[in-house]
């Protein structure tokens, strides 16, 4: 298979990213979020996971 039918057959990017998080007490994490996710709300994401609370909508 060439190159160009790789690319061709190459699955669509799912719009998430792998992101450094900082939690409150100061341990660093690495999260999955939505691409752009601006970087405190990763930080509150990493915190609220690791508190085990429920992401609010």
């Amino acid at each position: 298979m060439s190159d160009h039918e790789q690319e061709r057959t190459r699955p669509a990017l799912l719009g998430t990213e792998m992101r450094e998080a900082t939690l409150p007490d100061g341990t660093q994490a690495v999260i999955v979020v939505k691409a752009g996710t601006s970087q405190a709300e990763v930080d509150e994401k990493a915190a609220r996971l690791r508190r085990g609370t429920p992401e609010t909508k």
